[in-house]
C-alpha cells in the first residue's frame, strides 16, 4: 500500500493520535497551573488507553499473523505493559505531587520512544509483509475506537455525584419512600 503512495488508513490513524498525544505531552510542559497539568493528564490517559486498547486487540494481532519480526511485536507489547503500570499508579495518584508530575514525564518519554520505534520499524514492516486488508482494519478500529470513547465518556458522566435539589435526586427519593411504604 505505501509502496503505491496511498496511505495506509490504520497507520494513519494511529499516527494521528500519537501526534494528538505527543501535543498532550508538550501542553503538559508548558501549562503553568496545577488544574491544568491535572485535566492534560486526565486526557491523556484517557486517550492513551483508547489508543493501546485499539492496538493490543486489533492492531497488533491482525500484524503479528502476518510478519515473522514477533520480537518487535513482543517489544511493543512489553512497552504498552510498562505504560500501563505508569497510568494506573497515576490513576491512583501514588507519591507526593512532585513524583506524580515526575511520573508523567517518564510514561511521556517511554511513550515518545515507543511511537518512533512504531512508526519506524513496525509500521514499514507490516506494510511490506503484512497481507492485510488495511481498509477493513481501520474500519474495525475506528468503530472499536468510538465505542471505547463512548463508554468511557459515559463512565465518567455516571461517576458523577447527583446533587441533591436535581430534578433525578428528588425522583429517586421519592421511589424510595414508595418502596418503604
Amino acid at each position: 500500500m505505501g509502496l503505491l503512495g496511498n496511505t495506509n488508513p490504520v497507520f494513519e490513524m494511529l499516527k494521528q493520535d500519537h501526534a494528538k498525544v505527543k501535543q498532550l505531552f508538550q501542553d503538559f510542559e508548558q501549562a503553568k497551573d496545577s488544574r491544568g497539568k491535572q485535566r492534560i493528564i486526565q486526557e491523556t490517559l484517557f486517550e492513551l488507553e483508547v489508543h493501546a486498547k485499539l492496538e493490543e486487540t486489533l492492531i497488533y494481532p491482525a500484524i503479528r499473523k502476518e510478519i515473522e519480526a514477533i520480537e518487535i511485536m513482543d517489544e511493543a507489547l512489553e512497552e504498552h505493559h510498562v505504560a500501563h503500570t505508569l497510568i494506573n499508579e497515576l490513576k491512583r495518584r501514588t507519591g507526593s505531587s512532585g513524583r506524580y508530575e515526575a511520573k508523567f514525564k517518564v510514561l511521556g518519554e517511554s511513550i515518545k520512544h515507543h511511537v518512533k520505534e512504531e512508526e519506524s520499524t513496525m509500521f514499514s514492516l507490516a506494510e511490506e509483509d503484512a497481507d492485510l486488508d488495511w481498509e477493513a482494519l481501520a474500519q474495525k478500529a475506528l468503530e472499536r475506537k468510538q465505542a471505547l470513547m463512548d463508554k468511557k465518556n459515559s463512565s465518567k458522566r455516571s461517576t458523577r455525584p447527583k446533587r441533591a435539589g436535581t430534578r433525578s435526586g428528588r425522583k429517586s427519593r421519592s421511589r424510595q419512600l414508595r418502596k418503604a411504604a
